[in-house]
C-alpha cells in the first residue's frame, strides 16, 4: 500500500500519462493504479498487518494475475473509501475502484467490469434488543422496527430490496455500526457475513455470535461486485476489455474460486 499523500502530489503534478490523448493505446509497461476501502474490505482488500504498506486479498491476486500476462503493472492503495471514489472518477490518481456494486449512477460515472464475485447482504442485530429472532419477512419489516443502519458511501441499492436514501449511513467503519447497534441506536445495521468474518485475516473479531444475530435480508439478491474504471483514464476500455477477458479465463477454469476458497480456508482457521 504505497503512501496515498505522496502519489496524490505525483498525479497532480501531471508526471504519469502527461501528454497522453484520451484515446484507447496499447497499456503493454504501463502502471495501473487500483485503490480499495481503507477501512478494510476483508477478504477482498485488506492490509498486511504485518506489513501495513502492503495490501492483500482476493482483488489483488485476480488483477496481477491478469495482469502479468500482459506485462501490465497495477499499485494498490487504501485510501478512504470516499477518497477512492471521487479520485478514481478522475482518472488522475486512481484509474480503478475496487469492489464496488452496481448502481445507476456508477454506472454512468464509470466503466464497470464484468462481475467477478457475489455475495449477500444480511441484517445484523443486538440480541439483547429482541428476546427472540426478528420475525422479518420483507426488507420492509427491518424498517418498521427502527433504524436500519449502514456505512457512510456505501451503496445498498444492489440488493434489489431497498434504497440508499432509506439507509442511516453514519458509520465510518464497522465497529461504528456495531456500538451504535448495541447502544440500540440503530435497530439493524447492514453487512455481508464474509467480510465481517474476514476481519479475522487481520487479526480482529468484530462480533460476537452471543451478542449479535444476522440472517439474510428476504429477497435480496445477491450483490455482484465489480471493477470501476475511470472514464477518464486514457486507456479505460482496453483495461476493461483485458480485465473482462482475464476474469472470464479464471472463471472458466475455476482459478477464481480457488482464490476465494485459498481465503475463505485461512478465515476458517483464524474465526
Amino acid at each position: 500500500m504505497c503512501n496515498f499523500r505522496a502519489i496524490l502530489l505525483l498525479c497532480l503534478s501531471f508526471v504519469l500519462f502527461a501528454g497522453q490523448s484520451v484515446q484507447a493505446g496499447n497499456l503493454e509497461g504501463k502502471t495501473i493504479r487500483f485503490c480499495g476501502d481503507g477501512s478494510g474490505w476483508p477478504p477482498y482488500t485488506y492490509a498486511n498487518p504485518n506489513k501495513p504498506d502492503e495490501v492483500l486479498g482476493y482483488d489483488v491476486d485476480v488483477i496481477t494475475e491478469i495482469l502479468a500476462k500482459h506485462n501490465v503493472k497495477a499499485e494498490f492503495f487504501m485510501p478512504s473509501w470516499k477518497q477512492c471514489l471521487e479520485h478514481s472518477e478522475k482518472g488522475k490518481v486512481f484509474h480503478v475502484a475496487l469492489s464496488a456494486s452496481y448502481s445507476e449512477e456508477r454506472d454512468a460515472k464509470y466503466l464497470l467490469s464484468d462481475a467477478y464475485y457475489s455475495i449477500t447482504q444480511n441484517y445484523f442485530y443486538a440480541k439483547s434488543r429482541f428476546e427472540k429472532k426478528p420475525d422479518i419477512k420483507t426488507a420492509d419489516d427491518l424498517f418498521k422496527l427502527g433504524k436500519v443502519c449502514g456505512r457512510y458511501a456505501y451503496n445498498y441499492e444492489g440488493t434489489g430490496v431497498m434504497k440508499n436514501s432509506q439507509i442511516v449511513q453514519a458509520g465510518k467503519s464497522y465497529n461504528a455500526l456495531i456500538m451504535r447497534t448495541l447502544s440500540s441506536d440503530c435497530a439493524f445495521f447492514l453487512a455481508r457475513p464474509s467480510i465481517i468474518l474476514g476481519f479475522s485475516l487481520v487479526g480482529k473479531k468484530l462480533i460476537d455470535p452471543l451478542v449479535i444475530g444476522y440472517s439474510p435480508i428476504p429477497g435480496a439478491k445477491k450483490d455482484d461486485f465489480y471493477m470501476m474504471i475511470s472514464r477518464q483514464f486514457p486507456h479505460a476500455e482496453e483495461l476493461r476489455d483485458m480485465i473482462n477477458k482475464g476474469v472470464a479465463q479464471m472463471k472458466a477454469s475455476g482459478r477464481l474460486q480457488d482464490i476465494l476458497d485459498h481465503y475463505y480456508q485461512e478465515m476458517g482457521s483464524k474465526v
